[in-house]
């Protein structure tokens, strides 16, 4: 086989759940699935949610692509033209392959203005979720996705309990949370950062018949942004993003005008905010912070420095952040040279504290140090035992 070819999509109905199909040969067949309740909302006319995947796994597998389902010609002619080069860039260990859209599509009938966002609990969607009511543009919708982002083992229960506080820490917003499952983690090669963007967006995708706007939290700053070999495809995100509309769906990157403190500050004021955050990066159950992994440290650290006790009380095991607290500041303050969020919160932190903490400053420059020389064993062993120093 030295292509793939993707020709439609089929749905099936299962109980109270709809599942979209890819019909495809040469790879194995993208699904979602979510409620029946949103079956309205889903895209049967084209194939555009599977086509930007299976443009990443081709170029994978180095497979060139044959498309003859219906594909949206603006999202089609920017594959072509830039995005293949820019998924280049971004991973070099991909291959250049030959595209083919056979029926690309300019005419589709236009809906009324609808606009969704991506939510999950965490600093960046309560960003974008509080920001757009406070200028009274609310969301209509809010996206729960599952496309490798809760881990390898137990997924299908992780993703449940995630959803569960995700969509109970969104119950202020009175809109509903979509539950998007996939299986896009078991098809593709490369790790969820690398292509985290096009997986979330392919779940936009797929809902375009009742989404017309769909903004993307941003997690890295206009000028920490470019397009060039990383390993999270978020760098890319103010200039990929608008390149993967189509003429019924606009995708906008936010929320990066704000830094990490900002945004802790203005959701922390807001009545509308539930005081649940959930920034966890462990696959554990039941879905809780577990305080110990570097997302969980960087936001503890960070509500300290702005006096948000009572929101870290609320959220984090306070017990466990006062046994780890001084060594949660060492391994951020020596992760700084692979962070700007840290940074940030390094600067805040010295600034409330200021001599008070001369020590970690130090300790944190020979840890740095230690690190460096460390044999990657009993690296290993130290990182698993204390992740908070890393």
């Amino acid at each position: 086989m030295t292509e793939i070819c993707l020709k439609g999509s089929t749905l099936t109905q299962t109980g109270q759940k709809i599942r979209v199909n890819a019909v495809v040969e040469g790879c194995e067949p993208i699904w979602f699935e979510l409620d029946k309740q949103f079956q309205s909302m889903i895209d049967f006319e084209s194939v555009d949610a599977f086509f930007i995947l299976y443009v990443w796994i081709a170029m994978e597998r180095g497979l060139g692509l044959r498309v003859e389902g219906k594909v949206s010609r603006q999202l089609a002619d920017a594959v072509t033209q830039d995005i293949q080069k820019m998924f280049l860039a971004l991973c070099p260990r991909l291959h250049d392959i030959d595209i083919d859209v056979l029926n690309p599509e300019s005419a589709w009938p236009q809906s009324a203005e609808i606009p969704a966002t991506g939510f999950s609990g965490g600093v960046d969607s309560w960003y974008t979720a509080l920001q757009a009511a406070e200028n009274g543009t609310p969301y209509s919708y809010y996206l729960f996705a599952n496309t490798g982002q809760h881990g390898k083992d137990n997924v299908e229960e992780v993703f449940a309990q995630r959803f569960a506080v995700a969509e109970s820490a969104l119950r202020t917003m009175d809109k509903p949370l979509i539950a998007v499952d996939s299986n896009i983690d078991r098809i593709f090669r490369e790790r969820f950062q690398q292509r985290d963007v096009i997986g979330n967006i392919a779940c936009a995708l797929l809902l375009q018949q009742g989404i017309s706007r769909y903004d993307y939290s941003s997690t890295y700053a206009p000028e920490g942004s470019g397009i060039f070999e990383h390993y999270d495809m978020s760098i890319m995100d103010p200039y990929l993003l608008p390149l993967l509309n189509t003429e019924r769906i606009h995708f906008f990157s936010i929320g990066d005008d704000a830094g990490r403190i900002d945004k802790l500050e203005f959701i922390s004021s807001r009545d509308l905010f539930s005081n649940e955050i959930y920034v966890c990066i462990e696959k554990a159950v039941p879905a809780i912070n577990c305080g110990y992994c570097f997302k969980c440290r960087r936001t503890q650290l960070a509500l300290e420095s702005i006096d948000r006790m009572a929101l870290l009380k609320n959220n984090f095991d306070f017990s466990l952040y006062k046994k780890i607290r001084l060594g949660s500041m060492v391994g951020l303050f020596s992760s700084v040279d692979k962070s700007n969020l840290d940074l940030e919160i390094k600067s805040a932190l010295i600034k409330k504290y200021g001599l008070n903490i001369f020590f970690v400053r130090v300790f944190s420059v020979l840890w740095s140090l230690t690190k460096k020389l460390m044999p990657e064993g009993v690296r290993w062993r130290t990182e698993q035992k204390f992740p908070y120093l890393w």
